[in-house]
């Protein structure tokens, strides 16, 4: 039997699907981290695309001018990258890493909420705070769901096995 056979037919689900999610998480946040450092145009232009769609008012203010808040930004991101892939590649020693992923972007997502609140106008940060909100909930279904299935089960029952050793 093939690996991806192996992947899909291992006795714990939630973690094959947790590993599924954590690696589409852990892309979520590399890809545009380096979209923030690197090209800030077309990051923010992202934004204001998803602002129209939502009939947002035009949003003027020159985001991709600081490099301070941008730099911040990018880095707050790649570490939610990082933290999504150890997750990934080990849920049994790594569990614990949930916490701070959780908290920072729950946190981001309630920023984005008052900063709607404050200005309406921005949509997008409406759209912002519902999609962090619903990441957070993904980081704590999948994580949490996959670390009770599998916590005292062998590491040679699962594929791949947590911190992808080799097994048999």
């Amino acid at each position: 039997m093939g690996w991806m056979a192996s992947f899909f037919g291992q006795p714990s689900k939630r973690y094959r699907n947790h590993q599924i999610a954590f690696l589409i998480l852990t892309l979520n946040f590399v890809l545009p981290a380096v979209s923030y450092t690197f090209f800030p145009k077309t990051a923010i232009d992202q934004f204001l695309q998803v602002n129209s769609i939502l009939g947002g008012a035009p949003y003027s203010f020159p985001e991709e001018q600081s490099r301070v808040w941008r730099y911040l930004g990018a880095a707050n991101v790649m570490t939610l990258g990082f933290m999504c892939f150890l997750l990934m590649f080990n849920i049994k020693k790594f569990f614990i890493v949930i916490i701070p992923l959780t908290f920072m972007k729950a946190y981001a997502a309630t920023c984005w909420l008052v900063g709607w609140a404050f200005d309406p106008g921005a949509r997008f940060f409406l759209a912002a705070a519902v999609l962090d909100y619903v990441t957070s909930a993904a980081f704590v279904y999948f994580g949490v769901g996959a670390w009770r299935d599998i916590r005292d089960r062998p590491d040679g029952d699962l594929v791949p096995p947590p911190g992808w050793k080799r097994t048999g």
